[in-house]
């Protein structure tokens, strides 16, 4: 698919003018989405060794409908943004290391689409 983008469809340099630094994956994925199961699947490690509260759970699974949407969450920052700082925020519904774990899911499946390609 690079390719077809920087070869076929434009050159290299039309697709840095496009999509500046963006490296290809990322923009697959945002085109192409994650399907709800490989989010799910990747969320399953932490919403099934944690013992969370039910308004945790409902946080996740707005993370999980995002990245479905999206194919990614840009920045983890955008955690403490709407959608997700409703009704409670991200800093006070989760604990420290439950915050470090769930970032680095988020920060996982962004690192993903890079590494694919």
């Amino acid at each position: 698919m690079e390719h077809i983008f920087t070869g076929e469809l434009g050159t290299a340099e039309d697709y840095k003018r496009e999509f500046q630094d963006t490296p290809f994956g990322l923009l697959v994925r945002k085109v192409a989405k994650l399907e709800y199961e490989a989010a799910t699947a990747a969320f399953s490690a932490f919403i099934n060794d944690e013992s969370l509260s039910q308004m945790q759970i409902v946080f996740v699974k707005k993370v999980i409908d995002y990245i479905v949407q999206n194919g990614y969450i840009e920045n983890v920052a955008e955690l403490t943004k709407p959608p997700f700082d409703k009704p409670q925020s991200f800093i006070k519904l989760f604990d420290g290391s439950k915050q470090k774990r769930l970032v680095e899911t988020v920060n996982q499946i962004k690192e993903n689409a890079v590494k694919v390609l």
